[in-house]
């Protein structure tokens, strides 16, 4: 079974405007951007644009390389996956312990408490206090 809709335009009711066009950020018309999972391909090019200039601007990326991905999809992607510094894989003692003397002082300061554990993330951080050690307090 098919159903047919008709829609009449109605010009009283004027369509939704970009976020674009409230903030005033851009005249161009929006592009779309590519969601779900990176390329290796999309993967090199945001490493060689980090590599020639640095951390920053990441809406720069899109314009200029034609990545269609938003900043903060750009700036994520690097800060949780492509950064060189970043450590892989389990979470060693010293790092367990200094999480847990860092959440008494700190709370739920995710991001804090990254600046204090080189190489690991705020959500990584978050992630293994609420599957591992969390569940060892009770």
């Amino acid at each position: 079974m098919t159903l047919s809709v008709q829609l009449k335009e109605n010009p009283a009711v004027k369509p939704p405007e970009t976020s674009a066009a409230v903030t005033g950020t851009t005249t161009e018309a929006p592009q779309s951007l590519k969601k779900g999972h990176w390329t290796a391909a999309e993967d090199a090019i945001l490493k060689r644009y980090v590599e020639k200039y640095g951390e920053g601007n990441w809406n720069a990326v899109q314009k200029n390389l034609g990545l269609q991905r938003c900043g903060k999809s750009c700036r994520l992607r690097w800060a949780n996956h492509l950064r060189p510094n970043l450590k892989k894989g389990a979470f060693s003692p010293e790092e367990e312990a200094l999480i847990v003397q860092l959440h008494t002082h700190l709370g739920n300061k995710w991001a804090r408490m990254a600046l204090q554990i080189p190489g690991r993330t705020d959500n990584e951080i978050k992630n293994y206090w609420n599957t591992r050690i969390k569940r060892r307090q009770r």
